[in-house]
């Protein structure tokens, strides 16, 4: 009981006494003659219940502090120490005049930095702050001694852009290694080629390893949690309509008088030399001179070239006695409409590139010496395609440059390729989920020709039979509608896959039915489409005789063996184990990857 007493005596002893100390602190702290009466410290320093806490104002901040005059720069930190709670450690250098008497309205931070001024620092050690002198400040944070190395795992930026961005808060003695890029050469669709494939580069994330200060190192920390996080993505639905429109109109009369017979010339022949004699050839005549001559019947008046006989279109002649008339009329009208709808998902600010067409080859050059031929074929690439680099932006909008365009192309008689291409090419800047125009082009083309008999051709009533129109008109209307989604989850652009997913089941279903009815493959598809629907009514017997006529055509059907399984395994529970496991399991092999069903 003695020593208990004793044991309680020294703890009440040892309360009061820092109960004294508290009220002495609080004594130093109010600078002597200072107008500062107690209503200043109401809700920062309770005086009464003051029990080794301070109770501060909002954000840790104290109203006022006073400094006594004429104290050292360690009594200053005493001081901040009891008011803020903190373990405030200065060096034995440490040593000088206060140069304040008062703070107000201050943080820890702000009074600290205003009692140490210039001639000294401070660093944070876990729960202690160590000051120093400049110079002893200087000397410590450039101990190499202190440095220490850390190994930084990327794995949405690369080493060589982590490196070049973190170099500005490395120390001047600071050093950095970063890993091997990655092997960037990917498959674009041509045969394959042997040096691609990486070989033995590193087949981890990219790495850093640094050797820099500790407090380097969490800046390097800090910047890399920020710059190395997931890239937004952005989907881009493009509309392409290029609508082409060609009308033609053809009128052309062509008239032959006396005996019907059309005038006609005859060429000059070559020279001829045989071993005999040697003719000079017949020399050549105009349908005049023949006439002239009496060698033919012929007549003297003739319009040819106006109609277009033996062509396409409206044809209609007469042939009476000497005379002979044609009319033709054509009327043409083409209308070729491209609609094209492409998608293609792309990082920000990566290249995404999405190309549905015919690639036309053809010669474009030949080199020939004394022992062979060598040809270069070069590609013309004709169809739809769409290039794209997005730019995320932080309010919602996306700027793109963007590259829609859509061909078509053929091969001249000398294999030339001739490409007819609507394309655009911008800059543009869009909201997210947002469909805009990035392109409207309408153009008219209207061509009229006319062949006719001079003078004849313009005479009023009689002139259409001494001439020929054509009329061409072209129409060219190209609409490019862009609608761009920011993906910042990859699970946002699910929705978008399962409808993809549900077209590409309509299609092969589609397809499916295009077969034959006596198809091995249709029936097959037909019975089992019967047999899952019997299985769900419940009239498994149905159920089996379908199966049976399925696995009699297709005998590795997979679903099918499956679905008689199951109802082996609820209808003949004892009948499982007699199933033909080695059968399933090379079915399984030959038919993965498994084919969607109905």
């Amino acid at each position: 009981m003695y020593h208990k007493n004793r044991a309680n005596n020294r703890i009440q002893l040892g309360k009061d006494l820092f109960v004294l100390g508290s009220l002495l602190v609080v004594m130093t702290v109010v600078a002597i003659g200072g107008d500062v009466s107690s209503d200043n410290f109401v809700g920062e320093i309770d005086v009464d219940a003051y029990s080794g806490e301070i109770d501060a104002s909002a954000n840790g901040k104290l109203k006022f502090i006073g400094f006594e005059k004429g104290k050292n720069i360690k009594d200053g930190l005493r001081v901040l120490a009891a008011l803020y709670r903190k373990n405030i450690v200065p060096s034995s250098q440490v040593d000088g005049p206060l140069t304040i008497s008062s703070l107000y309205d201050v943080t820890f931070e702000q009074a600290l930095d205003a009692v140490l001024g210039n001639s000294y620092k401070y660093d944070q050690d876990g729960n202690f702050i160590r000051v120093y002198t400049v110079e002893e400040y200087k000397k410590i944070k450039t101990d190499k001694d202190r440095m220490r190395y850390k190994v930084f795992t990327l794995y949405y930026i690369s080493a060589a852009e982590a490196k070049m961005l973190i170099m500005p808060v490395l120390s001047t003695v600071g050093t950095i290694q970063a890993s091997s890029p990655v092997e960037t050469i990917a498959s674009t669709g041509e045969s394959i080629t042997t040096g691609t494939g990486g070989g033995d580069t590193m087949a981890l994330n990219d790495h850093l390893v640094i050797l820099d200060y500790p407090e380097n190192l969490a800046e390097v920390e800090k910047m890399l949690k920020e710059l190395d996080v997931r890239p937004k993505q952005v989907l881009v639905e493009a509309t392409i309509l290029s609508a082409n429109l060609t009308e033609g109109m053809q009128l052309g009369v062509d008239l032959n008088l006396l005996n019907g017979v059309s005038l006609d010339g005859t060429d000059a022949t070559s020279d001829i030399t045989t071993t005999t004699t040697i003719s000079r050839g017949a020399a050549g005549s105009t349908p005049v001179s023949q006439i002239a001559a009496g060698n033919i019947t012929g007549a003297m008046l003739e319009t040819s070239g106006f109609a277009t006989v033996g062509g396409s279109g409206l044809r209609v002649g007469i042939s009476s006695g000497d005379v002979a008339a044609f009319i033709t009329a054509l009327e043409t009208t083409t209308d070729t409409t491209v609609l094209a709808n492409p998608k293609i998902m792309a990082i920000n600010k990566q290249l995404g590139q999405v190309y549905i067409g015919t690639k036309i080859g053809y010669i474009s050059q030949t080199t020939q010496n004394q022992t062979s031929t060598t040809q270069q074929v070069e590609f013309l690439d004709t169809g739809t395609k769409l290039s794209f680099r997005p730019y995320i932006g932080d309010d919602g909008y996306i700027r793109m440059d963007i590259h829609p365009k859509d061909s078509s192309g053929t091969l001249k008689s000398n294999d030339i390729p001739d490409e007819s291409s609507t394309e655009l090419a911008t800059n543009i800047m869009v909201k997210d989920g947002q469909t805009i125009v990035i392109g409207g082009l309408f153009r008219d083309v209207v061509v009229t020709s006319r062949r006719q008999i001079p003078l004849l051709g313009d005479l009023p009533l009689i002139g259409p039979a001494f001439r020929s129109t054509t009329d061409t008109v072209t129409r060219q209307e190209v609409i490019v509608l862009l609608t761009p989604h920011i993906i910042n989850d990859p699970e946002e652009a699910e929705a978008d896959s399962d409808a993809r997913v549900d077209d590409i089941r309509r299609k092969r279903f589609g397809a499916q039915n295009e077969l034959q009815w006596t198809s091995k493959a249709r029936l097959a598809e037909e019975c089992y489409a019967l047999a899952v629907k019997y299985y769900f009514e419940g009239d498994t017997e149905a159920a089996m005789r379908n199966l049976m006529i399925v696995l009699e055509l297709r005998p590795a059907y997979l679903e099918a063996i499956r679905l008689r399984e199951r109802i082996i395994a609820e209808t003949s529970p004892d009948e499982v184990d007699k199933l033909e496991r080695i059968m399933m399991d090379d079915v399984d092999r030959l038919e993965a990857p498994n084919w969607l069903r109905r």
